[in-house]
């Protein structure tokens, strides 16, 4: 599913007699809200990246000095995961490039040592970094179809207790004891691997044996836990082909009781509508009351089910009704990648996206607000149907739609320096104050109001962005994939910085050209702080937990704060 590709580059050139500089804004005193750990995707099973907790975490560190490192280990070279703590542990997934056993290298015949292809599941010391154990994972026989080659573990474990789940590359959803083989071997007895640092199952549970799913490239689903019930997304998809489905009633959405494994319920409401694969993650809220598990599909649908028996509550279509998919991503129907609808403050927030092989193009962010009563189809709209050329019959305002705004869609102003307003992102939203912060796949971080969706200004990374913003003590934090940490100011309050508003009325290309770049460089000015350089693409998000900042490059995992 996921390999490298050009990072998308616009030359911003600066004007500074055009400018007049405002002053840095000031941050806000959030509230107190516990966050010593992490222990999940997001913090919180609404997986909203917000931590209300940590202070002073430290911006002036030097990669090259050491000064502000903590520790660093090296790891694999891919890894997607934001870093977990808890416990005193840190865990990521990667793949076995740096094996940390012989058992997991062969010897060449030209004596170089080739690692075996894993899937790795990594354990560290919060404290010092030093390795303590690790889970290991065969590839798939079925090859790069189902587990492509050297992705390894691309789904963030979640934490409860001496207990860690995750989906392995396998398509198994894994649960191990948080401590390894330290407090003896518990549950599961015959683990393939069994030496001193590897993982200790509790139980396994694998989703091609029992379900018939069918990842497609990957499984990497990040694991929600409510009450007694771990949810995954299954991964199920399309063939090499690219246009069969092998499985179609395979589920999408599965329900495991979190202590044995054993199956609560199914649901396979996608079906034949998958568009290419599923590499969503649920989140959890109570909405007006009403307790919801909510999925992403593979269809662009989002599903909300009752947690405990997954009777459907609502569905709602993230896509216009004339939105077609295209085979290779050109076309204008996207799906859910690597992204969890975030929860906050009773509304959902979640913007589309494709698998990035297919790069950029148009998409659409949606703020929704389910309430009790409203179930079934809860799109903005409804039809009556396509006619023989796939146009919407009827389509009319649907009197249930839980939709409250969205922003996206074309742009087709004449300076614009591209045909739409938001691109596929791989991003969770972050809401802070109410205002979001979401960022796309071509390098832009965007800047909305929560509650009416007015668009206050976008700032140009000027590369990729897979992992998604992250708030701590007035700051964003944001890796992109050329392995630069940004760090952007947050305000409570902001000016609509649009670019392309002073455009208007120009004739001239070059000077249109001007004032984009001047708007550019004042959103630079007002909210950027500092630009961090890593040594790899930073695909992950960030973490900060006990005044520690944790990235995850794809190479190596870093702790930085002050001794």
């Amino acid at each position: 599913m996921i390999v490298r590709f050009l990072s998308m580059i616009m030359v911003v050139v600066l004007t500074l007699s055009m400018l007049t500089l405002p002053t840095a804004p000031t941050a806000p005193a959030p509230q107190e809200k516990p966050a010593t750990v992490w222990p999940m995707l997001g913090g919180t099973s609404g997986r909203n990246p917000v931590n209300l907790t940590d202070r002073n975490i430290i911006t002036g560190f030097d990669l090259n000095t050491g000064d502000g490192i903590l520790w660093s280990v090296p790891t694999g070279s891919v890894s997607y995961t934001q870093p977990v703590v808890v416990g005193g542990k840190v865990w990521i997934g990667t793949n076995n490039e740096r094996p940390r056993n012989d058992r997991d290298r062969v010897v060449m015949p030209d004596g170089s040592i080739d690692p075996i292809d894993h899937g790795v599941l990594y354990c560290f010391d919060q404290r010092t970094g030093k390795f303590l154990w690790q889970a290991i994972h065969d590839k798939l026989a079925s090859g790069m179809v189902n587990d492509w080659p050297k992705q390894g573990i691309a789904s963030t474990p979640t934490v409860e207790g001496n207990r860690v789940y995750y989906v392995s590359n396998r398509a198994e959803v894994m649960c191990i004891d948080a401590n390894g083989f330290t407090d003896g071997n518990q549950g599961f007895q015959q683990e393939q691997y069994r030496d001193a640092t590897d993982a200790d199952i509790i139980w396994s549970y694998d989703m091609i044996k029992e379900q018939e799913v069918f990842p497609h490239n990957l499984a990497c689903c990040s694991p929600l836990i409510v009450g007694d019930i771990v949810f995954v997304v299954t991964g199920n998809g399309v063939d090499e082909g690219h246009v069969n489905i092998p499985f179609p009633n395979a589920p999408s959405f599965l329900a495991l009781n979190k202590h044995t494994g054993k199956l609560v319920w199914k649901d396979s409401s996608p079906g034949k509508n998958i568009m290419h694969g599923q590499w969503g993650i649920p989140s959890y809220a109570e909405i007006d009351g009403v307790k919801q598990v909510i999925f992403p599909g593979g269809d662009g649908w989002l599903y909300a089910f009752v947690p405990e028996t997954g009777e459907l509550i609502w569905k709602f279509d993230a896509n216009s009704k004339s939105a077609i998919y295209e085979l290779g991503g050109t076309g204008t129907r996207n799906d859910f990648v690597n992204v969890a609808p975030v929860v906050h403050n009773g509304r959902i927030y979640v913007g589309t996206g494709q698998d990035p092989e297919h790069t950029g193009g148009i998409a659409t962010f949606w703020c929704l607000a389910p309430t009790r009563g409203k179930i079934g189809d809860v799109s903005a709209t409804i039809i009556d149907g396509y006619d023989q050329n796939q146009r919407p019959i009827n389509e009319r305002p649907n009197p249930k739609s839980i939709a409250v705004w969205s922003y996206g869609g074309e742009d087709d102003r004449q300076w614009a320096p591209r045909d739409y307003k938001f691109g596929r992102n791989l991003s969770n939203a972050c809401i802070v104050d109410d205002v979001v912060y979401v960022s796309e796949l071509q390098g832009y971080l965007h800047c909305l109001d929560a509650r009416t969706g007015q668009h206050y200004w976008q700032f140009d990374t000027k590369a990729s962005i897979w992992g998604s913003p992250y708030y701590c003590d007035g700051k964003i934090y944001l890796g992109t994939d050329d392995g630069d940490l940004w760090i952007i100011g947050h305000s409570t309050t902001h000016e609509v910085l649009d670019e392309i508003a002073g455009t208007v009325g120009l004739q001239d290309k070059k000077a249109a050209r001007l004032m984009i770049k001047a708007v550019r460089q004042k959103v630079s000015d007002r909210y950027s702080i500092r630009k961090m350089d890593f040594d790899s693409a930073i695909r992950s998000t960030p973490t900060i937990a006990g005044g520690v900042l944790y990235v995850n490059t794809e190479n190596r995992l870093y702790a930085i704060g002050r001794r």
